[in-house]
């Protein structure tokens, strides 16, 4: 803003204050058209970076995941949003694709790593149950996802063992539904378990240097199963039933 100089009080004074209104008025609007050009230097830039191909994303970069092959969310993410603008690529919305596409995986974080490329680290659903195969063993996850076929059972997950044929869909999802409510802290101590049908569980479990045949009926109160089990084989108990938790039976 330009000051206003002093007043005059001399034949001009008026004439002098004209000019300065007038110069006054130049300077305004000189700033404003500064205004407006910088706002149109910006809309022109984010034009350009909004809809360039020089920005579009064409890289795709994964890592953290044993269960999917980290190639192929990376080519599932280039095929769904490759040659979009990286500022059109939402991670929320990449997140999400991924996680639908591969459901063995937890969770999916997405983060841009440079002006045409995205990174993804990829946490695994976590294993909870094997069920023994022919070929193998299926696992599945605490919400009895399928996490697909090993050879070998991975360390720590328990193993449904055969009994008598392969269980049928609900049997399975009441062994699942037991290990789903078993506490975390409580699952390794529990090294096999077997199910004639969804109402008749057992198990072995482990407890110190000693082992114990369990039986726990059905799928309800698996954590306060596992402790009253765990305590009496602390006693030295081998054959327990905690089918009714809080009347235990042993031999």
């Amino acid at each position: 803003m330009v000051p206003l100089p002093e007043p005059r009080t001399d034949d001009d004074s008026t004439a002098d204050l004209t000019g300065v209104i007038r110069a006054r008025r130049k300077q305004i609007w000189r700033n404003r058209l500064l205004v407006l050009g910088v706002v149109v230097v910006v809309l022109v830039f984010a034009g350009v970076v909004w809809f360039s191909p020089l920005l579009a994303l064409d890289k795709v970069g994964v890592k953290g995941s044993d269960l999917v092959d980290n190639e192929q969310i990376s080519d599932s993410v280039v095929k769904t949003f490759g040659g979009t603008p990286l500022p059109r690529v939402r991670p929320g919305s990449v997140e999400k694709d991924v996680l639908e596409e591969f459901p063995r995986a937890k969770e999916a974080s997405v983060h841009y790593s440079g002006p045409r490329s995205l990174s993804i680290e990829v946490t695994d659903r976590t294993p909870v149950l094997a069920v023994t195969t022919q070929n193998g063993f299926d696992l599945y996850d605490a919400e009895a996802v399928d996490l697909g076929a090993v050879d070998e059972a991975p360390k720590g997950v328990t193993v449904l063992e055969d009994s008598d044929g392969a269980p049928n869909q609900e049997t399975v999802s009441a062994v699942i539904r037991f290990m789903g409510d078993l506490r975390p802290e409580l699952r390794s101590d529990l090294a096999s378990i077997r199910a004639e049908d969804e109402e008749n569980l057992t198990g072995v479990i482990v407890a110190g240097d000693d082992r114990a045949k369990v039986a726990f009926g059905d799928s309800t109160s698996a954590s306060l199963k596992m402790r009253t089990a765990l305590q009496l084989a602390a006693d030295g108990r081998t054959d327990i039933d905690v089918s009714v938790p809080s009347v235990p039976v042993t031999d």
